[in-house]
């Protein structure tokens, strides 16, 4: 353990800063936004990905998962308690709140060993770690303005060696050192919301204050240059939103309307600008461009093309009003069935407040 803390304390953590939201390279888990709202983004370690396993506004779970079946399995945990509201840093805590922080831990398994290990920028992390002859694990713990940041590692099902490693455990630490809180731009900075339509996917609903989150997606758009020059062997990315992320050439074939069409699968079809959008099993290729709390009142239309009863499809929408689909979101559940990147749309007023939300049907929901 004093090696680990060793460690930790060479590392300067991100929890204890904000980082850029320019920054390039790392993953977006989710977005949380109650004690101010932040959207989470992590550097990857090679091999791994990403599973979000819950994504709420106030609590995100998130599961890395490598290719491979000996490496470790990792679990982050953001979630706000607004007993912390106030807390900014778990250094602020005084002893009788750290005591309650360990009693967590130790009451689970009171032979659980605890210790505090801090970073170059002040930022407090509680380690609790426990070593049995089949089972081992190391959780983190911190405090960043009132979320708990939790992440834990822990040897793989099937592994022969329980015992987790130093290398991993830096692998942790180097995760750690990676996780930005982004905060959600405002101002000059903001996504433009006004006067425009995403496609939208529902993250999270808290009906006591009828409020829902939201990821915006829209096409992604290619030129010209980058369609038309496509050949065999060309490594081709679709975004993160598509079945394959990256795609080699095999064929390109140019048809009569000047559409390009890549190994049979993936429609490249030109736009009265010389644009291309690129269509995979007839679903167009899309990427993530931010995030939405909305807030549903009488003020939003919702239209809805499926019937409530049958699930079959309307021959005109049926319009309600924003309360009427908080009503429908908390019937079928808290991510609502049905509301996905491919049947829903979220349009803002040029005041950039949320004035219509459509959701259409499509067969495989």
């Amino acid at each position: 353990m004093k090696k680990i803390i060793a460690i930790l304390l060479s590392v300067m953590l991100l929890l204890g800063c904000v980082a850029a939201a320019e920054e390039t390279g790392k993953t977006t888990i989710g977005t949380i936004s109650i004690n101010g709202a932040f959207t989470l983004q992590c550097g990857l370690p090679e091999g791994y990905q990403v599973k979000p396993v819950l994504l709420s506004q106030d609590h995100v779970i998130a599961r890395l998962e490598s290719e491979s079946e000996t490496d470790p399995v990792m679990i982050l945990s953001v979630a706000y308690d607004e007993t912390y509201s106030d807390v900014h840093r778990m250094s602020e805590l005084d002893d009788e709140a750290r005591a309650l922080l360990e009693k967590t831990f130790t009451d689970m398994d009171p032979t659980i060993e605890i210790s505090y290990g801090e970073t170059g920028l002040g930022t407090e992390l509680l380690i609790a770690k426990q070593t049995y002859e089949d089972y081992n694990y190391i959780d983190f713990l911190s405090i960043y303005e009132g979320y708990f940041v939790e992440f834990v590692m822990t040897a793989p099902e099937g592994a022969e060696e329980k015992t987790l490693t130093e290398d991993q455990l830096r692998m942790c630490i180097d995760f750690l050192t990676d996780l930005d809180f982004v905060p959600v731009q405002t101002g000059d900075g903001a996504l433009s919301l006004a006067g425009k339509t995403f496609t939208a996917v529902l993250t999270g609903y808290a009906p006591e204050t009828q409020t829902t989150s939201w990821t915006l997606w829209e096409p992604i758009v290619f030129q010209a240059e980058d369609v038309e020059g496509l050949t065999r062997g060309d490594e081709l990315t679709l975004g993160a939103a598509t079945e394959d992320a990256g795609i080699i050439v095999d064929t390109v074939v140019t048809d009569e309307y000047g559409d390009v069409i890549v190994n049979d699968e993936i429609d490249f079809r030109k736009q009265e600008d010389g644009t291309y959008l690129a269509y995979q099993y007839e679903a167009v290729c899309m990427k993530t461009v931010g995030t939405a709390d909305v807030t549903l009142n009488d003020k939003i239309v919702f239209l809805d093309g499926i019937d409530p009863e049958t699930g079959d499809i309307l021959e005109e929408p049926a319009k309600y009003i924003g309360s009427d689909l908080g009503n429908i979101i908390a019937a079928e559940g808290e991510h609502g069935v049905g509301f996905a990147t491919s049947n829903v749309q979220l349009t803002f007023n040029e005041d950039g407040e949320a004035a219509v939300i459509e959701r259409f049907y499509v067969p495989w929901q």
